[in-house]
C-alpha cells in the first residue's frame, strides 16, 4: 500500500484489525505486562476508534530475539497468507514495538514486507508508534533497533552471571522428560520457588527402567516404546532414540556458554556415568541409533545364526509347516530338516529336547559349590592383581603419545609443519591414543561384588536347562550365546547333537565333575561336550536382566 503523508489512525475508522500480544517471561507477567493486560488496553483502543477486531494472537513466554522462535507471530503471518484479500486487516495492533520483536533489522524487514505485500500497518496502542507514514515508520524502526540494543546490554550483564551459575551446576533450560523443574524462572506457576530444584517424577521412574532394558537386555527402541505404552507412557520412537544420547540422565549437562565441558548437575540421575558411556559406545557402533533387533521366531529360538549344521558347517534356519502346525529346523544347503519338538509319531527326539538335555548335562552339584567358589575366587584375584600394572603401562603409553601430539600441534602453530605433514602425523597419533584409551576402558575394575556374581552363576548351574526354560525369547538367545559362544552344532544326517565348544566358566565346573565324580560310562550327551574348551564372555557370568 502506498503511504499517504499525514495519515493517522482516524483514517481507519470502522476498519478490520487484528491484534498481536506477547510476553516473554514470568518476570514480565508479574510486573503487570501479561497478555491479559495488553489485550484489555487493545480492546479499549478498538472501542475508542470504532475498529473491528476479527482475530487475536496471544503469545505467552515466547522470546523475540529471532523471528523463528516467535511461534505465534509466524502463525499470524501464515494466517495473512491464507486469508482472502478482502478480509485482510488494515492494521495489526500491538502493545509496543518491543513486544513485536527484538531482532532489529529482521523485524524491520517483516513490517516493511507486510506493508508492501499486503497493505497492512502496525500500530502500538501504548505509545502510538506506527508504520502508517514514512516518518512514523522511521521512528518505529528506531524503536525496534533500540529494543535490540537493550537485549545486547542485558547479555553483557547476564551472560557472565549465567557462566558463573553453570560453573555451580545450575541447569539453564527446560528439564527433559522424566523430571520436574522447580525454580525462579520456570513457566509453570505452581513450580515457581526461590532456588532451582530438579526432581525425578513418575515418568522418570519408567524411563529409569527403560534405560536398564536398553543397556542390559538390549531392547530395541520399538520394544521399549511398546513397553512404556503398556505402562501408560507414550513417547514417539524418534524421541526415544534421541533420549539415549542425553547426558542429563547420567547427572551431567552441556551448554554452549561452556564449550567442550560436561557439567555435573544437582539432580538424581537415573543411570550412572559408566552406564551412559557404555550405551554411547554401543550406539556409536551401530548403523542406526539403537541396538540391532534380535531376529527370529519365539517358537524356534535356536535360529538365526546360532544353530549350525555339522554336516556342511552352514547356519540353519527354521520354518512352520502351517498344515501340520509343526516347527522345523532346516539346512538350506543339505536340504534336510529336523523337528523342533518331539512329537508322538516322531522317530527322533526333537532338537529342543536334545538341546535341553545338553544343558542338563552341565548341571553342577551343590556339594561342589563351596570348593568351586574358593577356586574361582583365587583365579579372579590372580587376574585382577595384574590389572594395576596393565593400567599403569597403558596410561604411560597414552601420556607419551599425547606429548608427541602436543609437540606437533605446537610446531604447527609456529608454522614449522605444512598442513599435509601436520594432518598426517596428528591423525595417526590421535588414532593410537584412542586405541590405548579403549584398551584401558576395556580392562575390568576390581569386582567388589564377585561373591554375589559367583552365587548367581552357581544358582544357574544347579539346573541350566530349567533356568533356560524360564527365560523369554531375548534372554534365551543371550544365554545360548554365552554357553556356546561359537554356536551349537547338530547333525541332520544322524539327527543328533555334536561336539560344541562351551564357555570357560562352564568348562571349569565340568572339570570338577570329571575330577571328583564317580567314573561312569559316558552317555551320548557327555560325548558331545568333549574337546569344547573356549574362552567366552569371561569369568563374570551374565545376569540376563535378573
Amino acid at each position: 500500500m502506498r503511504k499517504i503523508k499525514n495519515m493517522t489512525i482516524l483514517d481507519f475508522l470502522g476498519a478490520i484489525v487484528w491484534s498481536y500480544t506477547r510476553v516473554s517471561s514470568k518476570e514480565q507477567f508479574l510486573k503487570n505486562g501479561s497478555t491479559e493486560t495488553q489485550i484489555k488496553r487493545i480492546k479499549e483502543f478498538v472501542a475508542k476508534y470504532n475498529l473491528i477486531i476479527t482475530k487475536e494472537f496471544d503469545a505467552e513466554y515466547e522470546s523475540s530475539k529471532r523471528i523463528n522462535t516467535q511461534k505465534t507471530l509466524n502463525e499470524l503471518i501464515d494466517a495473512i497468507k491464507h486469508t482472502p484479500k478482502a478480509k485482510h486487516p488494515k492494521i495489526i495492533l500491538i502493545w509496543s514495538p518491543s513486544r513485536f520483536g527484538r531482532a532489529g533489522s529482521d523485524h524491520i524487514k517483516l513490517f516493511v514486507h507486510l506493508r508492501k505485500e499486503y497493505g497492512i500497518f502496525l500500530y502500538s496502542v501504548s505509545s502510538n508508534h506506527n508504520t502508517i507514514t514514512e516518518r512514523n515508520e522511521h521512528e518505529f524502526s528506531t524503536q525496534l533497533l533500540q529494543a535490540q540494543k537493550e537485549n545486547f546490554n542485558r547479555q553483557d550483564v547476564i551472560i557472565p552471571g549465567m557462566i558463573n551459575a553453570l560453573g555451580n551446576g545450575i541447569f539453564l533450560g527446560r528439564a527433559p522428560r522424566g523430571y520436574d523443574h522447580f525454580g525462579p524462572r520456570v513457566t509453570d506457576p505452581l513450580k515457581v520457588q526461590a532456588n532451582q530444584e530438579i526432581k525425578l517424577n513418575k515418568h522418570g521412574l519408567l524411563l529409569k527402567e527403560a534405560f536398564k532394558l536398553k543397556i542390559y537386555r538390549h531392547y530395541t527402541d520399538k520394544e521399549i516404546q511398546d513397553w512404556l505404552l503398556t505402562n501408560g507412557l507414550y513417547i514417539p520412537k524418534q524421541s526415544i532414540s534421541v533420549m539415549w544420547s542425553k547426558p542429563f540422565y547420567a547427572g551431567y549437562f552441556t551448554n554452549s556458554l561452556l564449550p567442550n565441558t560436561k557439567i555435573k548437575g544437582h539432580w538424581t540421575p537415573i543411570i550412572t556415568k559408566k552406564e551412559y558411556d557404555l550405551l554411547q559406545e554401543r550406539l556409536s557402533g551401530s548403523n542406526q541409533l539403537g541396538i540391532a533387533k534380535i531376529n527370529g521366531k519365539v517358537n524356534t529360538p535356536l535360529t538365526p545364526k546360532f544353530l549350525i549344521c555339522d554336516d556342511c558347517n552352514q547356519k540353519m534356519t527354521s520354518y512352520l509347516n502351517k498344515k501340520k502346525h509343526i516347527n522345523y529346523y532346516k539346512c538350506c544347503k543339505c536340504n534336510k530338516t529336523a523337528n523342533a519338538n518331539t512329537k508322538s509319531k516322531s522317530l527322533n527326539i526333537g532338537l529342543h529336547e536334545q538341546f535341553s538335555s545338553i544343558l542338563s548335562s552341565l548341571k553342577f552339584s551343590k556339594r561342589f559349590h563351596k570348593l568351586f567358589s574358593k577356586q574361582i575366587t583365587k583365579i579372579i584375584d590372580f587376574e585382577m592383581n595384574g590389572l594395576s600394572d596393565k593400567k599403569r603401562f597403558l596410561k604411560k603409553e597414552m601420556n607419551e603419545l599425547q606429548e608427541q601430539l602436543d609437540t606437533i600441534e605446537l610446531g604447527y602453530l609456529l608454522d614449522k609443519f605444512s598442513d599435509d605433514l601436520y594432518y598426517k602425523h596428528s591423525s595417526k597419533l590421535k588414532t593410537q591414543i584412542n586405541e590405548k584409551k579403549k584398551a584401558l576402558e576395556s580392562l575390568p575394575t576390581k569386582m567388589s561384588n564377585q561373591e554375589n556374581l559367583i552365587k548367581k552363576f552357581l544358582k544357574i548351574a544347579e539346573n541350566p536347562s530349567l533356568f533356560y526354560d524360564s527365560l523369554d525369547y531375548r534372554n534365551k538367545r543371550a544365554f545360548q550365546n554365552v554357553v556356546f559362544p561359537e554356536g551349537f552344532k547338530f547333525s541332520l544326517k544322524n539327527k543328533e547333537c555334536r561336539t560344541s565348544k562351551i564357555n570357560l566358566i562352564f568348562e571349569l565346573t565340568n572339570c570338577y565333575l570329571e575330577a571328583y565324580a564317580y567314573k561312569k560310562e559316558k552317555t551320548q550327551m557327555q560325548k558331545t561336550l568333549e574337546s569344547r574348551l573356549v574362552a567366552g564372555a569371561g569369568l563374570e557370568p551374565a545376569t540376563f536382566g535378573l
